[in-house]
Formats: C-alpha cells, sequence, structure tokens
C-alpha cells in the first residue's frame, strides 16, 4: 500500500467539520497531494503527500487507484472537491485569441502530437489568458468515478489566480520569478510589469540544472537576478545545498508562507510551512 511521503491531520475529524470542507486534489506523473480546508475557520485539517513510484509494469492510475481505495479521508463526503491537474502539456492563450476550435492544434504543435489525451481549457480568473491542456483520459475518468460532483482545473491556472491574491501586491511591485520545487521538477512562474512572460514547468537531476534554468530564463526575459524578487515554495530545505545556491545568484528570496488568513494550526507547524503554502492558497482561492 502506497503511503503518504508526509502527512498533517488535525484529530478526530467530524462529519460536521467536513460539510464546511473543500477538499483540493493535486494530481502529477509523480505525486498526489490533497489538503482538507475548514472554509468556516479557513483551518486546514489535514495535507497529504504521497510520492508516486509506478514501476516499470505500474501505471500512474493503478497507483492512484490504490491510494484513493485506502485513504479513508478521500471517502467521506465534503462540501466540494476541486481536481488539480499538474501536467507540463499547457498553453497560456490571450484572451482575444482563443477559440474552442483552435485548442487541440494549439496543444499539438507547442507539445506534439504523439500523446493521445483529452485536450481541456478554461478561463483564468484575473487575467485576460485561457488555459489550454491535455490530460490523460484514463486518469481524468478515474477521478470523475472517485468524485461525481468534483469541478476540475489546471495547476498553472490556479498558480495565477493564486498569485493575483496573495502575492501580487507583496514585493513593492518589483517583477518576480516564483517557483515552486517537487523533488524532481520545479514551476516557474515569472510575472514581469504586471503580465505573465513564463510559466512552465522543468525536469532537473541536480543543483546546476536548477540554476541554470532560472539563470537562463532571467537571460531570456532581460530580468536581473540581483533585482526580481525570487519567491519559493514547495520541496526544498532551507539549510539545503539548492538553498545556499539559490542565494548565491539571487539577492531578494522570500519563501512562501501560509497567507495570514489561514489559520496555522500546531499540527501545520510541524512542517516548515512553504512545504505547502501553494496549495493551501489554492484551496482558498479556487
Amino acid at each position: 500500500m502506497v503511503k503518504p511521503a508526509f502527512q498533517i491531520e488535525v484529530p478526530e475529524i467530524s462529519d460536521e467539520d467536513l460539510s464546511h470542507c473543500r477538499l483540493l486534489v493535486e494530481v502529477n506523473a509523480h505525486s498526489f497531494t490533497y489538503t482538507l480546508l475548514n472554509q468556516r475557520n479557513m483551518g486546514p485539517l489535514a495535507v497529504k503527500y504521497f510520492q508516486l513510484d509506478q514501476g516499470k509494469d505500474k501505471r500512474l492510475t493503478e497507483t492512484l487507484r490504490e491510494i484513493l481505495e485506502n485513504d479513508p479521508l478521500l471517502k467521506r463526503p465534503v462540501k466540494e472537491t476541486l481536481l488539480v491537474y499538474n501536467f507540463p502539456e499547457s498553453s497560456l492563450v490571450p484572451e482575444p485569441l482563443f477559440s474552442m476550435d483552435t485548442n487541440k492544434e494549439i496543444i499539438d504543435i507547442v507539445h506534439g502530437n504523439l500523446q493521445k489525451g483529452l485536450v481541456l481549457s478554461e478561463k483564468i480568473p484575473w487575467w485576460e489568458l485561457f488555459n489550454v491542456y491535455r490530460i490523460s483520459p484514463e486518469l481524468h475518468h478515474l477521478l470523475q468515478q472517485q468524485f461525481t460532483a468534483g469541478k476540475y482545473w489546471h495547476y498553472y491556472s490556479l498558480l495565477l489566480k493564486s498569485y493575483k491574491m496573495f502575492d501580487s501586491g507583496a514585493g513593492e511591485g518589483k517583477d518576480c520569478l516564483k517557483v515552486i520545487f517537487y523533488p524532481d521538477k520545479m514551476v516557474a512562474l515569472v510575472v514581469k510589469e504586471g503580465k505573465v512572460h513564463l510559466m512552465q514547468t522543468f525536469n532537473y537531476q541536480d543543483v546546476k540544472d536548477v540554476i541554470y534554468y532560472l539563470l537562463n530564463t532571467c537571460r531570456q526575459l532581460d530580468i536581473n537576478p540581483e533585482e526580481v524578487r525570487l519567491l519559493v515554495g514547495g520541496l526544498i530545505d532551507r539549510q539545503s545545498a539548492l538553498s545556499e545556491e539559490l542565494y548565491k545568484y539571487f539577492l531578494q528570496v522570500d519563501f512562501e508562507n501560509v497567507d495570514e488568513s489561514i489559520k496555522v494550526t500546531d499540527e501545520l507547524r510541524e512542517l516548515p510551512l512553504h512545504y505547502f503554502s501553494s496549495i493551501l492558497k489554492m484551496a482558498v482561492c479556487a
């Protein structure tokens, strides 16, 4: 049975508590994360992170089905459920250029047509952008079966929405490079002069890869690493070699915090808050 790499859960979660809860589930190729947020008092009741190792003969949907069948919290009814797909086959399209008729063509041109998948799209609130993305039909069917009333988003869309709600007012109007780290990849968002200039997933193997991608991004977008605000979240330790390298090249590094609107419980303090600050912000603004 797949066990969570880390979990935070308050004791004795009642049905009454869950009746006020929003469940947000994030799925990507190598991890599965969910949080339960009590919208009545803005207190997270649970945060769980599963590292997925499908192996050669085990598919993502099979691993996820095992988690869904064995996690008791995911079987209990909640007020609402949001399913978030965090896969890189996504393109942001300016609203004036968006057309449902060209969605598949856009994805095939940008990401290739070898992978046959389900193409979805959504308007990103507070931005004049649409997100067009491709996901596995098998995965989508599995989540539809498990969460019959669930609503679906792409990770990029909610990251942009939460940025506008929580992060855009900080940093004294400076350009921002926001990076969410996972064990094998990072999601990077660049907002320059109030506009989105980049939203991309980078796979990496070591610290040198990370620094190369971030510095090359700055060079390509004409951003000064010494002046840009580097906002860091996800699975990165403050005392790690990666953190040390970030401080060498970027002079304004901020580790993402949980917004003051979210109740920080004793259980949340068991782990660094930047580990799960992004998913909690998404659960608030979704």
